[in-house]
């Protein structure tokens, strides 16, 4: 805990100014009152100080605006102090509020408020006997002494409401001797301590969960790339597939074609959409770790193209040159017979007809 900022309350007679002496020189605080500091200001001649001393002049109450104002300057002049000890401010709602929004621009806050409780009795007691020694008037008259604990009380109520409900409110057992008071202080004091640095373990663990959590999210990138992947393996081994068939259904057309020797629109038509789906390029793998990108495929072995029509027209010529005979063409279709048929035949033919012509013209 870098600072240790603490309201000390107590009724008239509690010893409440003892005590706040002995916890400025154990913890190294710095007293903050708001009387002080207003004498302070008027005798430097503030803009604050002389603010300050026109409205007590009129018989006016300090603002709280004015009040605050000299906080923060008090506050701007010890920033390397190890914290403030407040006595006698905040003394309403209003005010402990506009002091939690200062020490919040300052990035502190009231760590405990330490209430010195004491029975009415013993107080009134406490202070008869030090009017004998210090001859205040108002320590000796019992009345005002019994009013100025019942004013405390009734002023002081809401505020312990309201840092009660912070739980920053710790009622300490003002009988005993000085000593024994001191020290139910600074055992209390390290209870606080220990519970102020035990939130702000709890806060950075949170923030180190917010920081696991995000790479949890991300490493989560992973597996919906991996998903990704998969889908795009799915689609390239059904164009794996189709381009199988296509090349099957190529063979098959070419040797249908070189039995025909014949060429069809319809049959071109089908054989270039053929050789289009088997020249497809594969996919692209996308990287590791990456993001997954469906347009890029991964790049596998080109399948072998098919022969062109020039090939074709070969294998044609050379089924056609061949001799057939009744078993070779027997299991051949009926197209292919007349084609050969008609082309050997009329070539024989020719030329049996020109021998005869020569023969009979000899």
């Amino acid at each position: 805990m870098e600072m240790l900022n603490l309201v000390l309350f107590g009724p008239p007679g509690a010893g409440k100014g003892t005590q706040s002496e002995n916890l400025i020189n154990k913890y190294g605080l710095v007293h903050l009152s708001t009387g002080d500091l207003l004498r302070s200001e008027i005798a430097r001649g503030t803009d604050l100080g002389l603010q300050a001393k026109a409205i007590m002049d009129r018989g006016d109450l300090v603002s709280d605006e004015i009040v605050i104002g000299m906080i923060e300057s008090k506050l701007d002049g010890n920033p390397n102090v190890k914290g403030f000890i407040f006595d006698g401010f905040p003394r309403t709602t209003a005010q402990a509020i506009a002091l939690d929004d200062l020490l919040q621009k300052k990035g502190t806050a009231i760590h405990a408020m330490l209430a010195l409780e004491v029975e009415n009795e013993e107080l009134v007691k406490r202070l008869l006997l030090r009017g004998q020694d210090s001859g205040r008037e108002d320590d000796k008259n019992e009345g005002i002494i019994r009013n100025r604990i019942n004013e405390y009380n009734n002023k002081t109520l809401p505020l312990k409401n309201y840092y009660n409900e912070q739980g920053k409110f710790h009622s300490i057992n003002g009988i005993g001797s000085v000593d024994q008071i001191f020290q139910n202080l600074v055992d209390r004091i390290v209870f606080i301590k220990a519970e102020v640095d035990l939130t702000q373990l709890e806060t950075d663990l949170e923030h180190l969960d917010l920081t696991v959590n995000d790479f949890e999210v991300a490493d989560e990138i992973e597996p919906h790339l991996l998903l990704e992947i998969d889908a795009i393996k799915r689609v390239e081994a059904e164009e794996e597939e189709e381009r199988k068939t296509a090349v099957t259904q190529l063979a098959r057309s070419s040797k249908d074609h070189s039995k025909s020797n014949g060429h069809s629109a319809a049959g071109e038509k089908k054989a270039a959409n053929i050789k289009k789906i088997a020249s497809k390029p594969a996919a692209k793998k996308p990287a590791k770790k990456a993001k997954a990108k469906p347009a890029k495929k991964v790049t596998k072995k080109k399948v072998a193209k098919p022969a062109k029509k020039k090939a074709v027209k070969k294998v044609a010529k050379k089924v056609a040159k061949k001799p057939t005979s009744a078993k070779a063409s027997a299991g051949k279709k009926v197209v292919a017979k007349k084609k050969v048929v008609k082309k050997t035949s009329k070539k024989k033919v020719a030329k049996k007809v020109a021998k005869k012509t020569n023969k009979k013209r000899k």
